[in-house]
């Protein structure tokens, strides 16, 4: 009986393994942020901790991973800042929160930065 059923279980996974329409789809593909356009983008604001710039920040801990304009790399979390230079004070209000923010994606030499509108910056809870 137990080799019968062992038998059984073999012949499912290979017929399985043979027909592409019960083959398991792969995950689906990461979307590109857009570069210079105003976006809504949801996530968890959080402090820097010297990973992607010395001294003292705020990162964008992202509710999805996506893929970056900059290098097409997996993005998890964006440096937030502006223009100019990281600003460790952007969205310091808004520590350890959930956040729906608008902004820009940008990419300076130093990687891709997320320039949020500090006016549209809502809690989501």
């Amino acid at each position: 009986m137990k080799n019968m059923s062992g038998a059984r279980l073999a012949a499912a996974v290979l017929i399985a393994g043979s027909c592409p329409a019960m083959a398991v789809p792969a995950g689906p593909s990461l979307k590109t942020l857009p570069l210079q356009q105003d976006i809504w983008i949801g996530g968890t604001i959080q402090q820097g901790n010297g990973q992607y710039a010395p001294g003292d920040y705020t990162t964008l801990l992202l509710d999805r991973p996506a893929a970056s304009p900059c290098d097409d790399k997996v993005v998890t979390d964006i440096l937030l800042g502006n223009f100019g230079a990281t600003d460790p004070k952007l969205l310091r209000t808004y520590l350890g929160q959930h956040v729906a923010v608008r902004g820009r994606v940008i990419c300076p030499d130093s990687g891709i930065r997320f320039t949020p509108t500090p006016d549209f910056v809502f809690p989501v809870y």
